[in-house]
């Protein structure tokens, strides 16, 4: 099958018999499995705890680093037993002291990499001993999600499913000036190597199934991959956690609150916000929320004082996890500039509470959002871009109702898109269902008896 072409998802709904299983045997292998680091660290606990919730007989493999973490989240022995901790090496100790003194590209490019590929190679012996043992009947790879990156889950003796990934992702091409020629080298090299490392280390190529975000992570793919390619949403939002909220009725002297939160960075479009908002503070009593730091934060505040909108801007820098929920609750519109973005936790939170929402018309928040609970802007250019947020901004600050109307339309998008984590792990159980039903007759081979000659 080629890799760039995605199966539809009820491709085996008519076509394929459904395997019932009462109790899934899987093992969940990553690198690390924490809510205490940022990213994509978190996605494996929502697998693992869901697919318990499922009814599915789960082990978890990771990284002795986060030990003590999963010790306090799990305190329940039965639980915790079945989680397997790979140790640092005394050639990855070695590695990490170096890395200590050794300057920034060293580190990410050489060292980093090394480090990873070792643990993950003893991880891969451990799943192998796990599947012996337990009987499993499934490996699954959650992380990491670049389709680029190489998977050790090979030869374990059980099928593998890997992703959802996301990436493969470019700035916009009137953008593209923001890449330096020495980032856009890297990036090139960077993935011709990654074609490389997959045939020697052939995971990706030989996964049973391949789970991607959309059809830009199919493309971005290693070449030569052999498994089935199916479509599922990388983002997730937690319904239980992100409850609406009621969006009153704004009275005409309350000023419409935009708010953003996310890093400041080139690529999430924080400095195109500041200089579209200009023109919405002139036009409408406004205000811009920024949560977030980064490392444009200092030229934001500056870029805010040159446009002398200091009155409309507050800067909250990163704030505890609660305290943001509870601004973001507090705010009319949800603002998304990010012009390389492959996916959009943030903004499926708050489209959960019931936010219209503001987006580049690019990459994930263009996939996540439509015309029914927010405003696309096409990247046609930086002025178009700019001019294009301000527009968008001044529409909903002049009008109460289109907001109500796109933040009920947000809450039902995500309701009914598969944006939250309970409808995503259903997809991605329905997937495990088939690969290990695909997989009966290998096994009832392998394990088939000799005949007994007479």
């Amino acid at each position: 099958m080629s890799k760039t072409k995605i199966r539809s998802w009820n491709s085996f709904g008519s076509n394929f018999e459904r395997y019932r299983i009462k109790t899934m045997r899987i093992v969940i292998a990553t690198e690390n499995a924490s809510l205490s680091m940022s990213g994509e660290a978190g996605l494996p606990l929502y697998y693992f705890d869901r697919l318990r919730a499922n009814n599915v007989d789960v082990w978890l493999v990771c990284h002795e680093r986060i030990r003590k973490e999963l010790r306090e989240r799990y305190p329940d022995e039965l639980v915790f037993q079945k989680i397997y901790f790979i140790k640092d090496s005394w050639i990855q100790a070695l590695i990490s002291k170096i890395g200590v003194w050794a300057p920034f590209w060293l580190r990410d490019m050489i060292l980093g990499p090394l480090i990873y590929m070792s643990t993950q190679s003893r991880s891969r012996s451990l799943v192998k001993q796990l599947v012996q043992k337990f009987d499993i009947e499934l490996v699954y790879s959650p992380t990491p999600i670049s389709p680029k990156s190489i998977s050790f889950m090979y030869g374990v003796g059980a099928p593998v499913v890997i992703g959802p990934m996301c990436g493969g992702l470019d700035f916009p091409p009137a953008f593209r000036y923001l890449e330096s020629p020495v980032t856009r080298l890297s990036t090139y090299l960077g993935r011709a190597a990654a074609e490389v490392l997959n045939w020697l280390i052939p995971g990706k190529l030989q996964a049973e199934i391949l789970l991607v975000a959309n059809s830009r992570t199919a493309k971005a793919l290693p070449k030569g991959t052999k498994g089935k390619v199916y479509e599922v949403v990388e983002s997730g939002v937690d319904l239980s956690l992100w409850q609406p909220s009621e969006r009153p009725e704004s009275h005409p002297d309350s000023p419409t609150r935009f708010v953003y939160m996310a890093r400041f960075v080139d690529q999430k479009g924080i400095p195109f916000l500041v200089e579209a908002f200009k023109q919405v503070a002139e036009r409408t009593n406004s205000v811009l929320e920024l949560i977030g730091s980064g490392e444009l934060m200092e030229a934001t505040q500056a870029q805010v004082a040159t446009l002398q909108i200091q009155d409309k801007v507050n800067f909250y820098g990163w704030v505890p996890l609660k305290q943001a929920t509870d601004l973001i609750r507090e705010c009319d519109v949800y603002m998304v500039p990010a012009i390389r973005d492959c996916g959009g936790c943030a903004m499926l939170e708050a489209m959960a509470v019931g936010m219209p929402v503001i987006a580049a018309n690019w990459a994930g928040p263009g996939d996540y959002a439509d015309s029914s609970c927010g405003i696309l802007v096409d990247l046609t250019s930086k002025e178009d871009f700019v001019n294009g947020l301000a527009e968008a901004m001044i529409r909903l600050a002049e009008s109460p109702e289109l907001r109500q109307q796109m933040g009920k339309a947000s809450l039902e998008r995500v309701r009914t898109s598969y944006f939250d984590w309970d409808a995503k792990v259903e997809r991605v159980i329905e997937v495990f269902e088939e690969a290990i039903a695909e997989n009966q007759p290998k096994l009832a081979s392998s394990h088939a008896k000799p005949a007994v000659q007479s």
